[in-house]
């Protein structure tokens, strides 16, 4: 028997834990994931949320076009109600120098003044209408200035008026691009995080529909490669045991065994070997996706091939061999392997299922 160099422990995801029993296996399995009815629960909130917010970025939109539109009315006012009190006041000022013209004309015009003019006056009646005339110009004067100081106050406060309100509208509309503002990066944040768990849900789907497409096919209560396939004794070897990854992992395990292996017996062993020997290597990650996924490693993580088979689910043979190789079973021929490639490249090495290991 040969034993690994070290036990390496997969790490589990134990946000969400729930303990389920795999009828292939046999062995308790703890699927560290939500399962795909909590995604979808935890989808649909997220959708519903975004839905809210968009709703609300539609509210606020219309909301800041009304007050913008407001707002550019409300300067347009600003600036005639300022023109309107410029002519106001010009009013009022020609209005008193005009008054000023006149009682400078009245009592000093000329080479008669008023008291003279008064005094010429042939009777008592001739006299009063000469001072009647003079009160009811001076009376008039007055009168237009009060009436044009009164236009002048009136156009003053409309302007004020008008300013307050351009003021508290800005105010406002600074307000809402604040919130618009806000809102637009809640909704790119809900969206992201709506997109994330889509993801998860997807691949909790595949994973749930593969693991079930294994437990109909193999129907089986102990963990092994069947006896119809498995590789002669003289190739299998065992190492200690490693603890079961969550479910979507050892779906990823065995899709990737049957993208490298095929329906080899031996192959999928010997592939399963390099990738066990590489997770409990310090030369390489060591958790089954970062081993699979290292850049640059295994061409199906990149040309689609993986992707196709997790989505319709790895096979029976390809399944229990990864189990099989998660308990502890190892191909001997290649038990000191890291590497492997096609046979068809010329590579030398050891030849087992149509690649080459070394």
């Amino acid at each position: 028997m040969i034993k690994s160099k070290k036990t390496r422990v997969l790490p589990l995801a134990l946000s969400l834990a729930v303990a389920c029993l795999s009828v292939v296996s046999g062995t308790p399995v703890v699927q560290a994931e939500p399962s795909s009815s909590q995604l979808e629960s935890q989808t649909s909130d997220l959708q519903n949320q975004l839905d809210d917010l968009n709703g609300q970025l539609s509210s606020l939109a219309t909301q800041l076009d009304s007050t913008s539109s407001s707002v550019e009315e409300l300067a347009a006012q600003v600036e005639k109600s300022k023109l309107d009190l410029a002519a106001a006041r010009l009013n009022e000022s020609l209005q008193y120098d005009a008054m000023k013209d006149r009682i400078k004309f009245i009592y000093e015009g000329g080479n008669v003044s008023l008291l003279q003019i008064l005094f010429s006056s042939e009777n008592m009646s001739d006299f009063l209408n000469k001072a009647e005339y003079v009160s009811s110009i001076s009376e008039y004067d007055r009168d237009m200035l009060k009436e044009l100081k009164a236009v002048r106050d009136t156009v003053q406060k409309k302007q004020e008026e008008l300013e307050r309100r351009q003021k508290d509208l800005t105010v406002l509309q600074e307000d809402l691009k604040a919130k618009r503002e806000a809102l637009t990066s809640q909704i790119s944040s809900t969206s992201t995080e709506l997109s994330d768990y889509q993801a998860q849900l997807e691949r909790a789907k595949a994973a749930e529909a593969a693991l079930q497409a294994a437990k109909d096919r193999e129907k089986v209560a102990q963990i092994q490669v069947p006896a119809s396939s498995q590789p002669a004794a003289d190739v299998v070897s065992t190492v200690e045991p490693m603890p079961y990854p969550d479910t979507s992992d050892l779906v990823l395990f065995a899709a990737i065994l049957e993208a490298e292996a095929g329906g080899s017996a031996d192959g999928l062993l010997a592939v399963a070997t390099v990738i066990m020997n590489r997770v409990s290597s310090p030369r390489f990650p060591n958790t089954l996706s970062e081993v699979i996924y290292q850049s640059g490693q295994f061409a199906p993580t990149w040309d689609g091939n993986l992707q196709r088979i997790l989505a319709k689910g790895p096979s029976a043979l390809a399944y229990s061999t990864a189990q099989a190789a998660l308990a502890g079973q190892r191909h001997s021929a290649v038990a000191n392997c890291y590497f492997f490639h096609a046979a068809w490249t010329g590579k030398e090495g050891v030849n087992v299922g149509g690649n080459v290991f070394w």
